[in-house]
């Protein structure tokens, strides 16, 4: 019995244009739908560092005015000013401040504010400036429309 061999000839077929458009606007509109929630996941994840920073820094002041009874001339060391600390670009920078100049000389300097200012990629954050007060008072500034201080605060 002959062996037949049928010899199928193979068509490749590749994508169309219209499939590879379908597949272009798919991939887009994914995109504009996780790009920003991306974006926020980051920006959440740097307040919440700050938070942690300002923690620390109030815990720093808290510690100087144990040693001297006042807060006159208290400076923050360079390694709490910002975050975050790893040497990553800072998100933020932090200062000491108290009704928008420094540290409050009369009355024997018994309060302070601290800021958290946005720097870098952090700009444009819907939060604005996180600050905190030697009470632990919080407060948002310059934040966008509908940023609530529970939004943007952890535990507020």
């Amino acid at each position: 019995m002959p062996l037949c061999s049928h010899h199928r000839t193979r068509h490749s077929r590749g994508f169309t244009l219209i499939e590879l458009m379908i597949v272009v606007a798919i991939v887009g509109i994914l995109a504009a739908i996780a790009y920003p929630s991306y974006t926020e996941y980051v920006h959440a994840s740097r307040r919440a560092d700050v938070q942690r920073a300002l923690a620390e820094v109030d815990q720093y002041m808290k510690r100087y005015f144990s040693a001297r009874d006042t807060f006159e001339e208290a400076t923050l060391p360079a390694d709490l000013a910002r975050s975050p600390r790893d040497g990553a670009a800072p998100a933020y920078t932090i200062s000491l401040v108290e009704n928008g100049s420094l540290v409050n000389k009369s009355e024997a300097a018994t309060t302070y504010t601290l800021r958290a200012t946005r720097t870098g990629a952090m700009t444009n954050d819907r939060c604005g400036d996180l600050t905190t007060t030697h009470t632990g008072a919080r407060a948002i500034s310059n934040n966008a429309a509908g940023s609530t201080l529970a939004d943007c605060f952890r535990g507020s």
